[in-house]
């Protein structure tokens, strides 16, 4: 009787502990159940928020307007770089230009400037080319109705013949900045502020020999650590825009002979000239 007994005893020890350790166990695994959820919708909302900043981030460090070229100075399809919508929307006040230009030759190198770009009331662009300067000369706001202010001229050195150079025009207000290569080259400030216009920022055709590519426009003035780093995205190791693999463009101009037709005179009826435009070759 007394072994049944502690036999029972044991056996009940053993069953009530193990019911104990199981609902131990559950209740910690029921209580984790109810926190998994919280934990991992916390997780989610982080991440859909982290996507954002980066999504915002990203799409206001791209441009507002964006050419990416080449185009062809002396004659180009289309002159227009920014279009009259663009130039209303993105360029008040406070605007940022940026684009690369390889000027290989202008009609008269003694000549003080050959027209490059307009901005038709606002501010022309001329080329020095023997002193291989960009010249800027803006319009002023009058400030009397009968007298015409005379023009501000900011002249940007440091803009080579023959090679590719990334110039970015930096103005708010009355203030200008202007780089060459991701450098901060001059700074100047205007006598008054520009005056609004309604036009397209175009190409000045037939003067100036050479190409254009990678135009850029920000609503917003680029620090100088933003326009640093974009010549470094933008060009390659010597300083050339990325216009895709040279290679390919050689190729453009290349035709493949037809091989059926070895001789090129493969046509049903061969043209025949009149007898007086004949050639008799006298050596025949």
């Amino acid at each position: 009787m007394s072994t049944f007994g502690s036999t029972l005893g044991a056996t009940s020890k053993k069953l009530f502990g193990t019911a104990a350790e199981i609902g131990r166990d559950f209740g910690s695994t029921t209580g984790a159940t109810f926190l998994m959820p919280l934990i991992v919708g916390v997780v989610v909302v982080v991440l859909i928020v982290m996507i954002i900043f980066v999504a915002l981030q990203m799409q206001s460090s791209k441009p507002k307007q964006f050419l990416r070229g080449p185009v062809d100075l002396y004659t180009p399809k289309s002159p227009v770089v920014i279009d009259r919508t663009a130039t209303n929307s993105q360029m008040k006040g406070s605007y940022t230009l940026a684009f690369y230009v390889r000027i290989d030759a202008v009609p008269d190198m003694r000549a003080a400037a050959t027209p490059l770009f307009t901005w038709p009331g606002v501010w022309n662009m001329d080329y020095n080319a023997a002193q291989e300067q960009l010249v800027w000369t803006f319009q002023q706001t009058r400030d009397e109705p009968l007298i015409a202010p005379r023009p501000d001229t900011v002249v940007l050195p440091g803009v080579p013949l023959q090679r590719w150079t990334q110039v970015v025009m930096v103005f708010e207000g009355r203030t200008v900045d202007l780089y060459v290569n991701g450098a901060l080259i001059k700074s100047d400030t205007l006598s008054n502020m520009p005056p609004s216009a309604s036009a397209s920022i175009t190409i000045v055709p037939g003067g100036i020999m050479g190409q254009l590519a990678y135009v850029q426009l920000w609503a917003r003035r680029l620090s100088s650590a933003d326009i640093g780093g974009n010549y470094v995205d933008t060009s390659d190791s010597q300083g050339r825009p990325f216009l895709g693999p040279a290679f390919f463009n050689a190729l453009k101009n290349i035709s493949l002979p037809n091989l059926f037709c070895p001789s090129g005179n493969c046509g049903t009826d061969a043209p025949a000239a009149n007898a007086s435009q004949t050639w008799e070759f006298p050596y025949a």
